[in-house]
């Protein structure tokens, strides 16, 4: 019995550190979390591995020239040593890792020679080899493409024929290679390199272009294939495949009621009594006529505000022979809830090592920059739940206000806890983050929406359907009928945009507080840097904003909270080289994400005003393809451009349209399969979706032991497989806190 709860006990000992309150016997619910930059980087600095681990991680992170594991290569030539410029030498900072390009060397080689290169994991090898006919000398550039408006940088000079150059390159990213001949002859070459592949580009003479390359005159290069890459997404798709097969699975049992002819089978085996249902209604969500469960203020979308007068439920552990009926919950939003915190385990436990499941560089969007966004907009929908329940209770609003400001305050002291996780340097530490982030989008809206919301803006629709009633002569008064409209045009119309117009006092001040952003971000000059420069710094536009990292938006923060207390890691430092700290989670950044969460919000309000299934989803759908088209306008259709690009790191309010839009379409979707057509119960998401915070916290605080994570080989389908492990020991975890009925509440 000891052994069951062992994982529990653990941590439950942590929450109690941060004196966090832990209710057993009713559900509560999670609040809405999201992924975080989970830095393996600090994680090897504070728990060093053996050198054999350590350089196996280092080669997935870098792209090296390294001379050739030939035979006469062993003999280095200190004229051509002295002509290679180190590639992004002078650019890259902190970690000797994190750069594209470590060190340079070519040496006289037997170019009938064939070597084989050994290869980690995202690395390629390219061979570049000068024909003899060509007489001088050759300098090299190469230009990442991902690196938007970067200039070609020098990797090599001095390369004359029966010379080898090689090439170690991160697969992850695309190179364009130059190569000039005395600065009057060029050939170009795009490379597209994958995981493994051994490639060879030849450097001839050609007065023909060729059809992969650009010439101006007098050179050739030709890319041959010299072995054959590995397709890395040979384990993903047999991950995906899988995954789906077990979906399906579970579909067709829940069909069948497999589950109940299982515990049937399970009762007539083993002469079990069956369970009976309490005689007494127990619902999370409605109080029963006898019995209330008691609690104040706001929490999510499941709780209840009760009279204090009434007695309270027994608790449930006390409870023998008796199946709780299931609560009156929107199972869609906890699903959807549990997927979005599953895909932010499965991205911070690496993702597999796959490009597509990390953080953009800068400008773009990737699967991991999506996640928290989703968690925002999940925020805003639980807010109006439990505020229109607190208001129905006669709730007062000073009581919510204190309410929202001591979760919020709790929210961004866990946030600053976990900051501290590896080593406390106060004079060091990171001050914003994930959590906190979530904290000041979660007080501000929360402080909007009880000042400024009325109860009777909700009961309109109630007052509306009366009036209708009244025109047919209908004595009945109910608060449950539906907002459809069947006499008269007229009205329908009025109604059709009831959820907004209802509101002008928060739609006001939430289009103010996005003005000022707009305003600032475009508006604003500082030092060197020009006004509405969005761009990462380092060597974007050729170097010339080289210390801009962020613009205005990194600026504030590094006046405000010194570059001591920020990331001191951002996702341009690879890439673009950019020197300045850059926190993803900026201060100026909170006003466009309080934008997004008030979208959801504004789901929130559709799915308590209007009561019928079509109602809902036609909103819904409505506003997913109206702010997925704004935000993909905004950046002209190309979504790295246009007068305002999608970017995390700098949470643009195009990237607000564009993932809120992506939030909407999602949990129609989910409402569709499982609370409008019941096709599916919300397994297993439904579990971390009820539970979020705590699987959170105990996700990242137990990310380093065992069974949770451990090293694997340095190859894609171990990192998957292990990925994939970590989703579903949490979700094991939640699984059991929900059948013992613990969840977390701040």
């Amino acid at each position: 019995m000891y052994k069951k709860f062992y994982c529990i006990a653990i941590i439950q000992l942590f929450l109690l550190q941060i004196s966090i309150s832990i209710h057993i016997g009713h559900e509560v619910g999670g609040s809405s979390m999201d992924s975080t930059h989970y830095d393996r980087r600090i994680l090897y600095q504070q728990c060093p591995l053996n050198s054999e681990t350590k350089d196996l991680y280092r080669t997935t992170s870098w792209a090296a020239i390294r001379s050739s594991s030939s035979s006469s290569s062993l003999t280095t030539n200190t004229s051509n040593q002295s002509s290679l410029i180190p590639f992004r030498r002078q650019l890259v900072i902190n970690n000797g890792e994190d750069r594209l390009v470590t060190r340079t060397s070519s040496n006289t080689t037997n170019i009938n020679t064939t070597t084989i290169t050994p290869l980690g994991i995202d690395q390629a090898a390219v061979d570049i080899i000068v024909d003899n006919q060509i007489s001088g000398n050759l300098t090299v550039y190469v230009q990442v493409i991902e690196c938007l408006d970067c200039p070609y940088e020098i990797i090599a000079q001095d390369l004359s024929s029966n010379q080898i150059l090689n090439l170690t390159l991160n697969t992850k990213y695309t190179y364009r290679i130059r190569i000039e001949l005395n600065n009057i002859s060029s050939c170009l070459e795009t490379l597209i390199l994958y995981e493994h592949g051994q490639y060879i580009l030849n450097v001839q003479t050609s007065n023909i272009p060729s059809t992969n390359t650009t010439i101006d005159s007098g050179l050739k290069c030709l890319l041959t294939t010299n072995r054959l890459a590995n397709n890395i997404y040979t384990p993903l798709i047999v991950g995906v495949v899988i995954l789906l097969t077990l979906f399906i699975f579970c579909l067709f049992a829940q069909r069948m009621k497999l589950r109940e002819y299982i515990i049937n089978l399970k009762n007539r085996c083993f002469n079990h009594v069956p369970q009976q249902e309490c005689t007494h209604s127990y619902d999370l969500q409605t109080c029963p006529p006898t019995t209330t469960i008691c609690q104040s203020g706001i929490d999510t979308i499941n709780t209840i505000e009760c009279n204090t007068n009434n007695s309270k439920l027994p608790t449930i552990h006390k409870l023998s022979h008796i199946i709780v009926p299931r609560s009156k919950r929107l199972l869609s939003l906890d699903a959807f809830r549990g997927f979005a915190l599953i895909a932010m385990i499965f991205i911070n436990y690496g993702g597999g090592g796959y490009a597509q499941f990390e953080h953009s560089p800068w400008h773009g969007i990737t699967f991991a920059d999506i996640v928290f966004p989703l968690f925002v907009w999940i925020l805003g929908a639980s807010l109006i739940f439990s505020l229109k329940n607190a208001l129905d209770k006669g709730v007062s609003k000073r009581t919510l206000l204190i309410k929202v400001t001591m979760r919020t305050l709790k929210l961004f002291i866990i946030g600053f806890i976990l900051n501290t996780r590896f080593k406390v340097d106060l004079n060091n530490v990171r001050i914003l983050g994930i959590l906190q982030r979530f904290a000041l989008v979660y007080g501000v809206i929360g402080i909007i929406e009880v000042l400024c919301t009325r109860s009777r803006q909700y009961s309109l629709t109630a007052n509306f359907n009366n009036n209708n009633n009244n025109t047919k002569h209908t004595s009945t008064l109910t608060t449950t009928t539906t907002a459809t409209v069947k006499n008269g045009r007229t009205k329908r119309v009025t109604a059709v945009f009831r959820d907004i117009s209802n509101f002008p006092l928060q739609w006001l001040l939430i289009i103010g507080l996005t003005t000022i952003w707009v305003l600032v971000v475009y508006l604003v000059p500082f030092e060197d840097c020009p006004a509405g420069y969005l761009g990462p710094g380092g060597l974007h536009e050729n170097g010339k904003y080289e210390n801009c990292t962020g613009g205005i938006t990194g600026y504030i923060d590094r006046i405000i909270l010194t570059n001591k207390h920020l990331y001191q890691y951002p996702t341009c430092q690879l890439v673009y080289g950019c020197k300045l700290p850059f926190d993803s989670e900026n201060l100026l950044g909170t006003i466009p994400t309080i934008f997004l969460a008030y979208l959801g919000v504004q789901a929130g309000r559709i799915l308590v005003m209007y009561q019928t299934d079509l109602d809902r989803l036609i909103r819904l759908f409505a506003w997913g393809i109206f702010t997925t088209a704004i935000g993909i306008g905004l950046t002209s259709g190309t979504f790295i451009d246009g007068p305002m690009p999608l970017n995390k790191n700098l949470w643009t309010l195009s990237f607000s349209f564009f993932t809120g839009g992506i939030a909407f379409l999602g949990f129609s979707i989910m409402y569709i399969l499982i609370d409008k057509l019941k096709y599916w119960n919300a397994t297993p998401f439904q579990y971390p979706g009820t539970n979020s915070i705590l699987i959170y916290i105990g996700h990242i605080v137990f990310a380093t032991y065992f069974p949770v994570q451990w090293i694997v080989v340095n190859t894609h389908a171990a990192h998957l497989a292990i990925a994939l492990w970590g989703c579903i020991f949490w979700i094991i975890i939640a699984y059991i806190f929900f059948k013992k009925r613990i969840f977390l509440v701040l």
